[in-house]
């Protein structure tokens, strides 16, 4: 990931002071000493994804991966033909001659990816007439707007990562995208290509199945189906601890909730986090054993604008995501988010920024199965 950082913004004592009021001596004013909060985005993709925290002095990991397990497919040298008397006869197997050798398999299913976390950095500032002058304390209230600041950050890197995790090919198992209606790409959707309980079906069974499939332009194009004699991917479980979690947006929720299979079908409640002990994730529901999780940074894109698959979308539409949790993604801290605040006299002010080492990656992109929806 990039160094990213944002520009120092200075509060000057007019932008915190609030709109100008009217009033008259004999009407006196109140003012109440506490603000009317807004809302605020709740963190979704963090409770899926597996963290990291570097010792203090790192600058780098290398994660060890095993790509696949091999299994009865990808394991070529099973040794059993022959006969249990030995024999004078051509063969493999420790019976079809007695001076045969085994035939071996080559040990090539480990594998490695690198995260570098690089600083993330954003700084307010504060006058500190304003502080001085103002019936709240806005000091406390822009340290909450900053943490919260840098929660959202977080999760836009991560559906980012995960956005842009590498397509399979005809050679390569990767990730998987799927299309609303008979789209190929978002600049064939249409207007009721939206999110269905069949999209979603099919999405679970992508995940799952050992089979995959590619498209011809990598994220959009036709799609072919690899062979499971030739490629394989990862057969994911949808297991209790690292279950599939589906991303999906505002206009997603609008219409499962308008599809009656969908509401007669799903779990809704707080009972599920209880029983299932996930008591701090925040989701949707459950549908076909699936959580489905409403987010505010899934990637959307407004009609004739750059779509994430790389075409120009001919409607409003989202992508949504399906993974397998702690698989898909890795989110690894140099420093976790730490709060500075410090005295800047020169200009009479209280300076404070948030600071973290940040870096996500995708050690198994096959456990990622984009879905390019219209938003109606």
């Amino acid at each position: 990931m990039e160094q990213s950082f944002q520009k120092l913004a200075e509060t000057e004592p007019n932008t915190v002071r609030g709109s100008s009021v009217t009033s008259y001596g004999n009407q006196p004013v109140t003012y109440l000493k506490e603000l009317v909060d807004g809302a605020k985005n709740e963190m979704q993709f963090i409770h899926w994804v597996k963290e990291l925290t570097l010792p203090k002095g790192t600058h780098q990991i290398s994660i060890p991966k095993r790509t696949q397990y091999k299994g009865y497919y990808g394991s070529t040298s099973w040794n059993t033909s022959g006969s249990d008397i030995g024999g004078s006869g051509a063969g493999t197997g420790p019976y079809a001659n007695t001076l045969a050798d085994l035939s071996y398999d080559t040990i090539d299913n480990y594998d490695n990816v690198t995260a570098t976390p690089l600083p993330v950095i954003l700084p307010k500032a504060i006058q500190k007439y304003a502080l001085d002058t103002n019936t709240i304390n806005y000091l406390d209230e822009v340290k909450i707007d900053l943490m919260h600041d840098v929660a959202d950050r977080i999760e836009v890197e991560i559906a980012l990562a995960l956005g842009d995790a590498t397509n399979s090919t005809n050679t390569v198992a990767g990730a998987q995208t799927l299309f609303g209606g008979d789209a190929t790409s978002s600049a064939t959707l249409a207007v009721g290509d939206v999110i269905s309980t069949n999209l979603i079906v099919k999405a679970i069974r992508f995940l799952s199945d050992l089979q995959y499939g590619y498209r011809a332009s990598g994220a959009y194009g036709a799609e072919t189906k690899v062979a499971i004699s030739s490629y394989r991917k990862n057969p994911w479980q949808n297991t209790r601890d690292d279950p599939f979690v589906l991303f999906i947006g505002p206009a997603q929720i609008e219409a499962l909730r308008k599809d009656s299979q969908f509401m007669n079908a799903a779990e809704f409640g707080r009972d599920i986090l209880v029983r299932e002990g996930k008591e701090s994730t925040g989701y949707f529901c459950r549908y076909a054993g699936t959580y489905i999780v409403e987010s505010q940074h899934v990637e959307r894109t407004a009609a004739a604008g750059a779509a994430p698959d790389g075409t120009t979308a001919a409607v409003a539409c989202t992508q949504c995501l399906l993974i397998k949790a702690k698989k898909a993604v890795n989110v690894v801290y140099g420093k976790k988010p730490e709060l500075v605040v410090w005295d800047y006299n020169e200009r009479h002010e209280k300076r404070m920024n948030v600071v973290m080492y940040f870096a996500t990656v995708i050690p198994q992109p096959d456990a990622v199965v984009k879905i390019l929806v219209a938003d109606a």
